[in-house]
C-alpha cells in the first residue's frame, strides 16, 4: 500500500493549510478568501482615522483583523442556525420512524429472526397506532378475539401501552388461558368480543386525539424558519462574539488614547 502524500489539488492544499488552527474563527491570520475584504476594510479605516506613524497603522491592522473575525463569527452563526433547521427536521423524521422500527423488530423477534432485546421499545406513533388498531378491530369483528391478537397488541405497544391499551391486553388474558373463564363459554365469548371492540374503539379515539395533538405540536415546533442551535455551539459563538466586541472597544479606546497623546482629536 502506497504512503499518503496529502492533498493534491489546490483547493485541498488550501484547506489542509488551515488544519493547524484550532477553529477557523480563531485562526491568527487573514485567510486567502478574506484578503479582498481586508483591503476594503483597511481602506475604510484609513479614510476614517487617517493614522499617523507605525503604531497607529498597526492598530488599524488590528481593527481590520478584529472585523474579519466578527464576520467569521457572523458566518458561523448563520451556518449553525441553518444546521439547526436541518437537524430539527431530521430529528422529527427519525422520531416518526423509530416507533415503526421497533414494531417490525418486535415482529421479527416473534418469528425468531431477531434478538430478544428488540421486544421492548416505544409504541407506534399515534397515526400508525390508529391504523394498526383499526385493522385489528376489523379482524376481531369478523371472527372474534383470538390469542394472537394479544401478540399483535404487544407488537403495537411494546413496553409502553397506554391506559386503554393495557386494559385491552388484560381483556385477552382469559382467551389465552392465563385466566380462568366462566362456565358459559359461548355467552362469555360474545360479551368479551363486544367489550374488546368497545374498548378498542375508545383506544382508537384516544390515539386520534394524540395524533391531532402531535400534529399541532409539530406545526408549532417547526413553524419558525429559524431553529436555535444546540447549547454548546450557541454558547461558544456567543463567547466569541462577546470577546470580539470587547477587543474592538479596547482597540478604539487605545487608538483614541494614542491620538490624544499626539495632540490630535479623539
Amino acid at each position: 500500500m502506497g504512503k499518503a502524500t496529502g492533498p493534491r489539488t489546490a483547493k485541498g492544499r488550501a484547506r489542509s493549510s488551515q488544519n493547524a488552527a484550532k477553529h477557523w474563527i480563531t485562526s491568527g491570520r487573514i485567510l486567502k478568501t478574506e484578503q479582498r475584504d481586508a483591503a476594503i476594510l483597511r481602506g475604510g479605516f484609513v479614510e476614517d482615522f487617517k493614522p499617523q506613524g507605525t503604531i497607529e497603522n498597526e492598530m488599524i491592522d488590528d481593527l481590520v483583523f478584529n472585523r474579519l473575525i466578527k464576520r467569521r463569527i457572523d458566518s458561523a452563526f448563520t451556518r449553525e442556525f441553518s444546521k439547526a433547521n436541518m437537524e430539527k427536521l431530521l430529528s422529527a423524521m427519525e422520531k416518526s420512524e423509530r416507533s415503526l422500527t421497533h414494531y417490525f423488530h418486535r415482529y421479527g423477534d416473534e418469528v425468531g429472526a431477531l434478538g430478544r432485546e428488540w421486544k421492548k421499545g416505544e409504541r407506534l406513533c399515534p397515526e400508525e397506532c390508529v391504523q394498526s388498531l383499526e385493522a385489528l378491530g376489523f379482524e376481531i369483528a369478523g371472527r372474534g378475539p383470538k390469542p394472537e391478537d394479544l401478540l399483535e397488541l404487544r407488537r403495537i405497544y411494546g413496553n409502553e401501552p397506554s391506559g386503554y391499551g393495557a386494559l385491552l391486553m388484560n381483556l385477552f388474558l382469559p382467551i389465552t388461558g392465563k385466566l380462568s373463564a366462566d362456565d358459559n363459554a359461548e355467552t362469555n365469548d360474545a360479551m368479551r368480543k363486544e367489550e374488546i371492540l368497545r374498548e378498542l374503539q375508545y383506544e382508537i379515539e384516544r390515539q386520534k386525539q394524540r395524533e391531532d395533538i402531535v400534529a399541532d405540536l409539530e406545526k408549532v415546533d417547526l413553524s419558525s424558519p429559524v431553529q436555535e442551535p444546540s447549547g454548546p455551539a450557541l454558547g461558544t459563538l456567543l463567547r466569541y462574539r462577546a470577546a470580539n466586541t470587547r477587543e474592538f472597544s479596547t482597540l478604539l479606546a487605545s487608538l483614541r488614547s494614542i491620538r490624544r497623546l499626539r495632540g490630535g482629536k479623539a
